[in-house]
């Protein structure tokens, strides 16, 4: 059940295995001539723990997020600007957070004997003169650091630092111009946001990196979704324990929302007619994080669909516009298309509340 953020990190031109003396303007970076993320892909910055290998990574916090309560369940791309553009220069899957655990930190960062890797920075001019040429000052700062440098752990598998760079498009990941960029700040996605980043990356990946972002998709899987909300609801103690339940039901497609998207469609598929009720999923339109608890069982705000078009609508490889014709995402292929029986449109005309959630979907989940 995994949460989605991108972090801003500083940008750097020796791979992120050592500081570069990139010119920073703003945070720490500013005030000390280079960041800790710096040495995020350095071959050494790993450990062995039980056979299995896991790499250690830093970034600022994510303020108040409950990472602590999604041990293993964070995907975090990293993010750098350079000239105007944002790129992506790093995925970890399955990340864990030692922010609240100094001892984790330490530990870590003794693997990685953080002690003796202060001349890797000090060689830089640009650190030099952030302190006035004095190292005694620098590597006093530097040791008083060192406890909160190891932030973050992570399967090796599930860990990809691009051999370049990788340009972003802000506006097909969130419609805005720009993603966050401050390294104090995040910014959180949908599932839906970060596949678009990871299918996105693809062409840009080299073979054995291609293997790492098929390990990293894992955490895109809709039922883990479905579970991060479900956890939500069941920790929300402002909402009456009925209410929860019934929300719960709605969640996973079943209870009073199947009952009345079964209703509303004449128990069959909005799409093909298939009258199997059994098969059919009950499929929120305006994806569940983004409504308040009134659309999230608002009929309105659902299509009953066979299993194959349930997930292509979820996953926004196809969509509805206004008269009910189906929207196909260029991503599929027309042998696809054919295989899947697509396009095809909704067996009856969207109502003006059924318009408004297709909008939205549109709008936000759908990939043209």
């Amino acid at each position: 059940m995994p949460l989605y953020f991108i972090k801003p990190v500083v940008w750097n031109t020796n791979g992120y295995q050592t500081p570069s003396g990139a010119k920073f303007t703003s945070g720490y970076p500013y005030l000390h001539g280079f960041g800790h993320e710096e040495w995020n892909n350095h071959p050494r910055f790993c450990y062995k723990n039980n056979g299995v290998d896991y790499r250690i990574f830093h970034t600022e916090g994510l303020g108040n997020q409950p990472l602590d309560d999604f041990t293993g369940d964070v995907v975090l791309f990293m993010v750098a600007s350079n000239a105007g553009t944002q790129y992506l220069v790093g995925v970890a899957g399955g990340a864990t957070s030692h922010f609240s655990n100094m001892n984790d930190r330490i530990n870590l960062g003794a693997l990685f004997d953080w002690k003796t890797r202060w001349k890797d920075a000090w060689i830089l001019p640009s650190v030099q003169k952030c302190y006035k040429k004095s190292r005694g000052h620098f590597i006093s700062d530097w040791n008083k650091d060192l406890h909160w440098t190891s932030s973050w752990t992570c399967p090796a598998e599930s860990f990809l630092w691009p051999t370049k760079p990788i340009p972003l498009n802000p506006f097909a990941i969130s419609g805005k111009s720009r993603l966050v960029t401050m390294y104090s700040s995040y910014q959180e996605l949908t599932r839906h946001q970060a596949t678009t980043i990871l299918v996105g990356i693809s062409g840009y990946l080299t073979h054995n990196e291609v293997r790492v972002l098929d390990n990293i998709k894992h955490y895109c899987n809709p039922q883990l979704d479905q579970q991060t909300d479900i956890t939500v609801i069941a920790r929300d103690k402002t909402i009456p324990q009925t209410t929860r339940a019934t929300l719960t039901q709605a969640r996973i497609g079943q209870g009073q929302f199947r009952m009345d998207l079964i209703t509303q469609w004449n128990g069959r598929c909005a799409v093909t007619g298939c009258d199997l009720v059994q098969l059919l999923r009950a499929s929120h339109i305006k994806p569940w994080r983004s409504c308040n608890n009134k659309q999230r069982l608002d009929p309105n705000n659902g299509l009953l669909l066979i299993p194959n078009l349930d997930v292509l609508f979820d996953l926004g490889l196809i969509s509805f516009d206004d008269i009910g014709n189906m929207l196909v995402s260029k991503t599929l292929s027309t042998s696809q298309q054919a295989l899947l029986g697509i396009p095809a449109p909704l067996m009856k005309k969207p109502n003006m509340q059924l318009i408004r959630y297709l909008r939205f979907h549109r709008q936000n989940v759908y990939i043209p």
